[in-house]
């Protein structure tokens, strides 16, 4: 039996035109998943750190009544790189020229997931081209300290020593199974069997899908150099923030306390008995919170 989570994804895929765009010095690759209402809302969505836009197509495939269009970050799938740095700032201006170069009827709404929502704060902290901001499992605290800072450290040890090894051998230890499927484990909470498996068969197939290892180390330099937090007092449009009760990157207690900074109107929509890969595991339920977010503003979705 074919479980829910993989029915939207391809339901997505089913409907996904590829295009490509030239964005600042980077070949960007973004997929469109039009609706059949032409008047649709047009919603944004962007990735997490060595994630690809499969990652976020079950949502797609959930919001069959808004025009999804979902980019590979440059070093990620199939956009080339920055020749500069992988930095919070640099893909901060990639996204804002990014929607620029789109030219949307309608100010778009956009969704950023862990690694892109931080993205995606720094951007709406700057800017009011967006109409409503999304922040799906947001990475909401410095990641050096608080609870999860032992763990982080680990990681950078992890990284570093993959920076200094020979290139190949450095390659082979970002890549590694082992390692790619201990995070699947650790990230995944459902103990549905078959959605264990899919999530972890996503993982397998997407985890590793980045340009070299400069992109890697780079990403994750950025991924714990900024979060959420540094510009929520800045964000310009109403706010949502889509979280795990078990999340293993921000807990709630983490998310709540960075949304007594956000000064504009915003919403908290906590999900019980899952983590940080609410894409993967309820993305119905995500979608269905998406709807319900765009109804409160007011918001006619054609």
């Amino acid at each position: 039996m074919t479980i829910q989570s993989e029915l939207l994804a391809k339901r997505a895929l089913d409907r996904s035109k590829a295009h490509s765009i030239q964005v600042l010095d980077t070949a960007t690759r973004y997929w469109s998943y039009p609706s059949s209402n032409p008047n649709a809302k047009v919603i944004i969505f962007i990735h997490g750190y060595r994630g690809n836009h499969h990652g976020l197509e079950a949502i797609a495939g959930a919001l069959e009544d808004f025009h999804v269009i979902i980019p590979d970050l440059p070093g990620f799938g199939e956009s080339t790189p920055f020749a500069e740095t992988h930095t919070i700032e640099r893909y901060a201006a990639w996204l804002a020229e990014f929607i620029a170069k789109l030219a949307p009827k309608q100010k778009p709404i956009l969704l950023g997931h862990s690694f892109g929502s931080i993205i995606c704060a720094a951007f709406a902290s700057q800017t009011e081209a967006i109409e409503l901001l999304i922040l799906e499992n947001p990475v909401s605290a410095p990641a050096l300290k608080g609870p999860n800072a032992p763990i982080t450290k680990i990681a950078q040890a992890f990284f570093a020593l993959a920076g200094k090894l020979p290139l190949k051998r450095g390659e082979w230890l970002l890549k590694s199974w082992p390692m790619v499927r201990g995070m699947s484990i650790l990230m995944t909470k459902s103990w549905n069997r078959q959605l264990r498996s899919w999530v972890h068969a996503q993982h397998d197939a997407n985890f590793n899908d980045f340009a070299n290892r400069r992109v890697a180390i780079e990403g994750y330099t950025a991924s714990i150099s900024h979060n959420v937090g540094d510009y929520a007092d800045q964000f310009k449009v109403p706010a949502l923030l889509i979280i795990g009760s078990r999340d293993d990157i921000t807990s709630p207690k983490q998310q709540f306390a960075m949304a007594r900074n956000i000064r504009v109107p915003h919403a908290i929509s906590e999900h019980m008995g899952v983590g940080h890969l609410t894409h993967y595991e309820i993305p119905a339920e995500v979608a269905e919170d998406i709807r319900q977010f765009v109804a409160q503003h007011g918001m006619d979705n054609g």
